[in-house]
């Protein structure tokens, strides 16, 4: 009892010396430091001025710089200032030659605190910036900031994978305001710039300093150093990317180059594209908003976002499936007629092509042919090999903005309340009907015949600031390897045959190996696909080039010739 007492006592006594503390420096801030805290609220005030950081930069897989930062001068008011002294707006309205306005209009577009600078002149040459500078003391409360600017040294180059920079709009804010975004902020919109938007971005520091009532400073009481934000390595090489958008212009369309092993991106490209520095460049305000209303709709990224119907570029998957199912052995033949009966309806195949084996409908594309596999696979195997290939949903890779395509289903089907009908299971087997997919996902279900029969996870980012980017583990199909090597004869002779679809008569020794696809489109031209990989003994490139409206797909063929003869020229494959 009498230890309790004591710890009692104890207690109260370390009580009552931390209310004396407390008490002792409440009595020293309001009685002793009382006078100069009122003064210093009557006569001065804190006043921080925010420092920016550097944007991180974006460079290709050998550190060419795809995106980089110049300094740009910037005429900055202080609204605090402006209000003590309502003449500087009419003597800097004189000395940039701009009405008093439409400073004003800056001024209240931009105004975020009375404290914080609002930019009335971005991007101002030289010497405006002189003439700011030689003119600040009858000038109160106007700055000449130093501000970095994206550069873009290969212009519209990769703009799809790179995106844009722009002014945060209300969603982002929402979504972005617990990790210390502000209105006014600019953040990324759409590729590297956006998916990348927390590594790129730099930590905002700052100079708390004392000013009087005057404005005019009496110390500095604190710094912070802003923080640069990291550097960005992507996979792709720009050199290839060049001679891949060289070949797109002019065209509705998407090209995709990756390694088939290891999902490596090497060559994205999406047209028409768009030069990404026009959303913060003065005077580009028109450009822009042709860009954004062209019926092109060059903002698409066609590689990742377009979904289109994939055509006879699916038989390599229906022909994997009846092989591996033992619909049929490749030997197996059907004859070609130039059309089949289905129920009451009649589907046509392009061309007659009399009696055919399994390689031989690939190398000639007969529609006849894989109407009877799809017909003896049923819809419910077919759906399953277009998943199994990754078709109907995102593959993953590092961009913003990933359209999943869409597999079609007799259980989607009936959701809908709709039925399902043998035609429809005919159409699916050649890649026509509700199938959507895109120029990605093509490449990638490409490569999985090229490496053995892995799906692989396609990525873009190699590197962020010091720490290498470990591309995933293929995951492994489990499909027959003879399924797969009867395929792959297939396609090779779709290049190489005198009688393949592919065969344009100017491979050389390229080694391609692929599959041509015409898409059918409701009331316009048709979609052109040729989808592969090369050299076809030993790939080290899986591929996709797809134009969309273009008639035929042997467009398609012709635009990848004239990319890989100018890669092998390059000597870049």
């Amino acid at each position: 009892m009498i230890f309790i007492d004591m710890r009692i006592d104890k207690i109260k006594i370390l009580t009552g010396i931390l209310f004396l503390i407390l008490t002792g420096g409440v009595f020293y801030l309001q009685v002793v430091k009382g006078g100069f805290y009122y003064s210093l609220s009557v006569k001065n005030c804190i006043r921080v001025m925010p420092l920016e950081g550097i944007r991180g930069r974006i460079m290709d897989s050998s550190g060419r710089v795809l995106v980089d930062n110049q300094m740009s001068y910037n005429i900055a008011v202080i609204p605090y200032e402006l209000k003590k002294n309502p003449k500087t707006i009419s003597e800097l309205a004189g000395l940039l030659n701009k009405s008093v306005p439409r400073i004003k209009k800056e001024i209240e577009k931009g105004f975020i605190s009375s404290f914080s600078p609002i930019i009335v002149v971005k991007d101002a040459d030289k010497k405006t910036a002189i003439l700011i500078e030689e003119n600040k003391f009858r000038l109160p409360g106007v700055t000449v900031r130093i501000l970095p600017k994206r550069q873009y040294p290969y212009y519209d180059l990769a703009g799809h994978v790179i995106g844009y920079l722009g002014k945060i709009d209300s969603w982002r804010i929402t979504r972005l305001r617990d990790y210390g975004y502000k209105s006014k902020d600019v953040v990324g919109f759409g590729g590297i710039e956006e998916s990348l938007e927390p590594a790129l971005r730099s930590k905002e520091g700052g100079t708390q300093i004392q000013v009087d009532h005057r404005g005019r400073m009496n110390k500095i009481i604190s710094f912070r150093p802003p923080l640069n934000g990291q550097d960005v390595y992507l996979t792709i090489d720009i050199r290839i990317q060049k001679i891949v958008e060289e070949a797109l212009i002019n065209k509705k369309g998407a090209a995709v180059l990756m390694e088939p092993e290891s999902g490596k991106i090497i060559a994205l490209a999406s047209s028409p594209g768009f030069y990404p520095g026009a959303f913060m460049e003065e005077g580009s305000s028109a450009y822009v908003q042709d860009v954004l209303s062209s019926p092109d709709s060059p903002m698409i990224n066609r590689s990742i976002s377009g979904q289109y119907p994939l055509g006879s570029v699916f038989k390599a998957v229906s022909a994997a499936a009846a092989v591996e199912k033992k619909k049929i052995i490749p030997a197996r033949r059907f004859f070609c007629p130039g059309k089949l009966s289905v129920g009451i309806k009649e589907f046509n195949c392009w061309s007659t092509h009399d009696s055919q084996d399994l390689i031989e409908a690939i190398t000639h594309s007969c529609n006849v042919y894989f109407y009877h596999l799809a017909l003896l696979l049923g819809p419910d195997i077919l759906t399953d090999y277009a998943l199994k290939f990754g078709l109907g949903r995102q593959s993953g890779i590092d961009l913003p903005y990933e359209a999943s395509g869409y597999v079609p289903s007799v259980s989607k089907r009936k959701m809908k309340l709709r039925s399902w009908y043998d035609g429809d299971t005919a159409n699916f087997g050649i890649g026509q009907g509700d199938l959507l997919v895109t120029p990605l996902q093509s490449a990638r279900l490409m490569a999985v015949f090229a490496n053995g029969g892995k799906l692989v996870k396609p990525y873009i980012v190699g590197r962020i600031g010091p720490e290498e980017i470990k591309p995933e583990e293929g995951a492994d199909l489990g499909i027959a390897q003879g399924a797969i090597k009867a395929v792959n004869e297939g396609l090779r002779r779709v290049v190489n045959s005198e009688t393949g679809t592919a065969n344009i008569g100017s491979w050389g020794n390229l080694k391609v190996a692929g599959k041509t696809g015409t898409a059918q489109v409701y009331n316009k031209l048709s979609h052109g696909w040729f989808s592969g990989f090369l050299p076809y003994d030993k790939p080290r490139i899986a591929f996709c080039v797809f134009l969309e409206n273009t008639g035929m797909s042997i467009h398609s063929v012709v635009l990848a010739n004239q990319i890989f003869s100018r890669l092998r020229e390059e000597k870049l494959i």
